[in-house]
Parts: C-alpha cells; sequence; structure tokens
C-alpha cells in the first residue's frame, strides 16, 4: 500500500458522528490484513455484525468512517492497528483520524500541542472554544455550522483525546509515549507534522 496521502485541505463537521471508533478499525485492520476489499469488509461486517451494535443504521455510518481512515493507512500500520499494543493501536488510529480531518489535525496542533508546551496543565472548556470562535472568524465553512454542531464537535474532540490516552480524566495533558516501531515508521515516512503535534517534535 502507498504513503498515505496529503490531509483534505477542507473544514469539515463530519466528525459530529464519528468518535473514536478504535474497537471498529481494530476489527476492520484485522480483515485488511487477512485480503479483504473494502466491500467485503462491508458485507462480512454487516453479516456478522462484527461491531457489536444495535441497530444496522450505526453499523454503516461506522463502517463509512473507518473504511475511510483505513484507506489513509500504509501496510505497516494496519499491521500495528490490528495487531500491536493496544497504545500504540490507539495513536495510529489517532493518527488515521488526524490523516482524514484537518481541522481534528490543526486542533491537535494548536491547542493539545501547545498545553503540552506549557507543561502539565489542564486542557479547558474555555480552550476549546476559543479555538473553534477563531476557526469560524477565520472560515466562512466553520462560521456557518450551527451552535449545535460545534457543541457536538467540541465534546467529539476532546472525548477522543481521553480515549487516546493524551488526556487524564481531570483534563490534564500528557504526551504519549510512542512506541518505537511506531516512531520509526512515522519517521521514515515523513509524519513529521503529526509526531510535532503529539510528541513536540520528538
Amino acid at each position: 500500500m502507498s504513503k498515505p496521502g496529503p490531509i483534505p485541505t477542507e473544514y469539515s463537521a463530519i466528525m459530529t458522528g464519528e468518535p473514536f471508533l478504535h474497537f471498529e478499525l481494530r476489527t476492520v485492520a484485522q480483515m485488511r490484513i487477512k485480503g479483504l476489499s473494502n466491500g467485503e469488509i462491508r458485507t462480512l461486517v454487516k453479516a456478522e455484525n462484527s461491531f457489536q451494535y444495535k441497530t444496522p443504521k450505526s453499523i454503516g455510518r461506522a463502517l463509512t468512517a473507518v473504511l475511510r481512515r483505513l484507506d489513509v493507512l500504509d501496510d505497516p500500520l494496519v499491521e500495528i492497528c490490528a495487531h500491536g499494543n493496544l497504545s500504540a493501536s490507539r495513536l495510529v488510529n489517532l493518527f488515521a483520524i488526524a490523516k482524514t480531518n484537518l481541522l481534528f489535525f490543526e486542533f491537535l496542533e494548536e491547542v493539545y500541542k501547545e498545553k503540552c508546551a506549557l507543561g502539565q496543565t489542564a486542557l479547558t472548556a474555555k480552550d476549546v472554544r476559543i479555538f473553534f470562535m477563531q476557526k469560524s472568524q477565520q472560515s466562512p465553512v466553520v462560521a456557518g455550522w450551527s451552535e449545535e454542531t460545534v457543541r457536538k464537535l467540541r465534546q467529539v474532540y476532546l472525548k477522543i483525546l481521553f480515549d487516546t490516552g493524551l488526556v487524564a480524566s481531570d483534563m490534564h495533558v500528557s504526551t504519549p509515549i510512542v512506541d518505537q516501531q511506531l516512531l520509526h515508521h512515522l519517521k521514515a515516512t515523513g509524519e513529521h507534522r503529526f509526531l510535532s503535534a503529539i510528541t513536540e517534535g520528538l
């Protein structure tokens, strides 16, 4: 599989309905390693309810998100996601989210990274509100979103940081310990921007 492509250049609110989904991505990554195509993965997940969801509609929505994320991972990252330790696998999921959503990537860079640079400080609701307010001033796309959309995105972004282990339950930030195999691979493939966002340039 080729190296992941560029990050999208347009802002999107699609993540209002797309949470962390690590279990789901890990599940489809294991299917991809077995050689299944996206179409075959869709059929299998729906037939076996591999995500253990209650409704078919929820399965379809999650599948769309995780397959989009899966498609930006090269083979070594798919392997780490599928069979690596949980910490490394979650970071691969975070990488996939950042590589498929420009606004979330900028949130990592402009809010999370800045907090890490200041030391183990808390990430507050005010920090997140300021980020979205600034983006609404810079982008007519973000300015056009409803208050409910922005509120949901704020919730999803913070929950993703928590699920990855980048913030604790008291919302204090921490820099992750990156698995050496994952670290070396991201460096080798030129993913310095992502590494800088989560490790202050490690």
